[in-house]
């Protein structure tokens, strides 16, 4: 029974037309504070994004230079280290031509102490078999 008297004074509190203007008008201010926290939020987050693509580009641009420095850096090592590949190329070949000249000329000045020995050895047999078959023919 409680609560039939409480639901029966509701509805005559809210059948009163100041209760009904005063319903009317917090819906109407509340709707309208819906209405501009949506505005203000979509105002604020395109503001917000704006903001950061600033923020963005910015760094797009500082990060764009910083990799074109290092581009450049690493090209310019890159041309160094040809460079110095070339002249140590060019050293080695140098070197290795005068260590070819080095071992011909030792081997040259080898083989012709060894064949000067064995020249005249072989010269010797030749000779005396050439003796010999002079020697035979005579006979």
């Amino acid at each position: 029974m409680n609560l039939n008297k409480i639901k029966s004074m509701i509805q005559k509190i809210s059948e009163t037309p100041n209760v009904k203007k005063m319903i009317d008008d917090v819906q109407a201010a509340t709707s309208e504070i819906q209405t501009k926290l949506q505005n203000l939020n979509t105002n604020d987050a395109v503001k917000k994004y704006k903001d950061l693509m600033k923020k963005v580009s910015a760094k797009e641009k500082q990060l764009q230079k910083e990799v074109t420095a290092v581009v450049g850096k690493v090209k310019k090592t890159a041309a160094e280290v040809e460079k110095n590949l070339e002249g140590y190329k060019k050293k080695a070949k140098a070197q290795r031509a005068k260590i070819e000249k080095t071992i011909k000329a030792k081997t040259a000045q080898f083989s012709g102490s060894t064949a000067s020995v064995k020249k005249p050895a072989a010269k010797k047999s030749a000779v005396k078999k050439v003796v010999k078959k002079k020697a035979a023919r005579k006979a």
